[in-house]
């Protein structure tokens, strides 16, 4: 009975280990796929802007609700066309 114990101990650790191995590989795959999208939509809205599909205020506003530090790496992207000289 107690090499019974030991041996059902032994197989539940190995399963308690698999199982935290498989779910710390989901999560990290999910947060994968979800940076993923991020950057695709992200590259996408710019794209889009840069073509003229979508106007520059979609981008303007969206960069208003990003922090300082964000917002500064999209300070070209959002700047005001200006004007060549003798146009």
């Amino acid at each position: 009975m107690t090499l019974d114990l030991k041996k059902l101990a032994q197989r539940r650790a190995a399963l308690e280990s698999k199982l935290a191995q498989t779910t710390t590989a989901l999560r990290e795959a999910r947060r994968r796929d979800d940076t993923r999208r991020k950057v695709v939509v992200g590259g996408a809205l710019l794209a889009a802007v840069r073509d003229g599909v979508l106007p520059i205020h979609i981008l303007t506003a969206l960069v208003g609700r990003m922090t300082d530090r964000d917002a500064a790496l999209f300070a070209s992207d959002t700047a005001p066309v200006m004007a060549e000289p003798g146009e």
